[in-house]
């Protein structure tokens, strides 16, 4: 249950500061399935990113996932890591060029 609260965490973390560097100019998505939701309008974009961690929670609530699945999780909360440390990176970049 934690990686999918953490899922959500990051989701929703993720969601805010892509706004953010997206309507300051400095970075653009690079998931295109998401950059269609924001075409489409932030609000759908921040329903998907916060939507699709708790339904996993609801469904890890129904039946905990174990062996390979549970990995893939994991996997995932790696991933979503990762890409919380890549905007930390452009955030600093950001702030280094706007002071």
């Amino acid at each position: 249950m934690k990686f999918c609260l953490f899922l959500l965490f990051a989701g929703i973390l993720d969601a805010v500061l892509t706004h953010f560097g997206i309507v300051s100019g400095f970075v653009e998505e690079g998931n295109p399935i998401m950059e269609f939701f924001i075409e489409k309008g932030w609000s759908y974009f921040y329903l998907i990113k916060i939507l699709l961690p708790i339904i996993l929670i609801g469904l890890v609530s129904l039946r905990p996932f174990k062996g390979g699945v549970r990995t893939l999780l994991l996997s995932a909360c790696v991933l979503y890591f990762s890409v919380l440390i890549y905007h930390i990176a452009w955030i600093l970049l950001y702030l280094n060029t706007s002071a």
